[in-house]
């Protein structure tokens, strides 16, 4: 171990852990990074952090340090390395199986909450990942009933795991959206985060990302971008109320394109919403069987 680390004092630590990131990060994301490691290994907020300079690390807590900095240097984001996330005000768990959940997300939850309040909604999402867009909706209205789908046992269970996390009770269901829908709606509203990336978009994604989140969470084929969304307009009919509501995330260039997928289907009161960004991000619509 580096002779410099033999005092184990947590200002020798920050000082080598910015030093050892500073190769993969910025100085924001370096500082950012040492807060969540941190905040992971001592419950530690910024506060705490700079009052504890002086404090000693135990022995399993240096090598807990060591093993998740190698970690991080071999491109394993932060969030998959200490298991966890914020995702509006609430914690979830995360891993490999589960994409990382991004704070545009965390607007289209907002979206919804705020243009819908009738207490006796019933909420479909569809490819919930970790669960972060059904559980989120549930805590800010529990009189809400929630029902999310995923393709992966795998990418449920960790979903199901948070909702007991964070206390709430939702329908979690295996469906392959691509080939089959659940059978005891209708509901009020469908969401939706599906995958949108083009497998040509790989070139541009960080190793972060290529390396370690879920591609079947992310891609889709060159030759059909819009597999998802259509897909889930398709079904529109089978599982969605009359004016029901449809809310989609959408890649940021594709709003147009996605309106004029929508000119196929009997949907009324189209609207695309920004981002913090000012990006077209989210897209709303409802349901017109007439």
């Amino acid at each position: 171990m580096n002779d410099i680390l033999r005092d184990n004092l947590v200002s020798t630590f920050l000082d080598y852990l910015e030093q050892e990131l500073s190769s993969i990060y910025d100085v924001r994301e370096s500082q950012q990074t040492i807060q969540w490691l941190f905040h992971d290994l001592k419950n530690w907020n910024r506060a705490d952090l700079i009052m504890n300079k002086s404090a000693r690390l135990s022995e399993s807590e240096i090598l807990t340090l060591h093993f998740n900095l190698k970690r991080l240097k071999l491109g394993e984001p932060i969030q998959y390395v200490v298991g966890k996330v914020d995702f509006f005000g609430l914690q979830l768990r995360v891993n490999p199986s589960v994409l990382i959940p991004r704070p545009e997300t965390e607007e289209l939850v907002k979206l919804i909450i705020t243009e819908n309040n009738l207490p006796d909604t019933s909420i479909l999402d569809i490819g919930t990942g970790s669960g972060c867009i059904p559980i989120a909706l549930k805590k800010l209205r529990p009189q809400w009933k929630v029902c999310a789908l995923d393709v992966s046992v795998n990418t449920l269970n960790t979903a199901e795991q948070n909702a007991r996390l964070n206390d709430v009770s939702i329908q979690f269901e295996k469906c392959d959206i691509l080939h089959s829908y659940p059978h005891h709606g209708p509901f009020d509203i469908i969401v939706s985060n599906p995958p949108y990336v083009l497998d040509s978009d790989k070139s541009e994604m960080t190793d972060q990302v290529l390396n370690h989140e879920p591609h079947q969470a992310l891609f889709v084929p060159d030759n059909d971008p819009f597999l998802f969304y259509r897909r889930i307009l398709e079904i529109m009919p089978e599982v969605l109320k009359p004016e029901g509501k449809v809310y989609f995330e959408i890649h940021e260039s594709k709003g147009k394109e996605m309106k004029q997928l929508l000119e196929k289907f009997p949907v009324k009161n189209i609207h695309l919403h920004q981002d913090m960004q000012g990006k077209d991000r989210m897209l709303s619509i409802q349901y017109n069987p007439n």
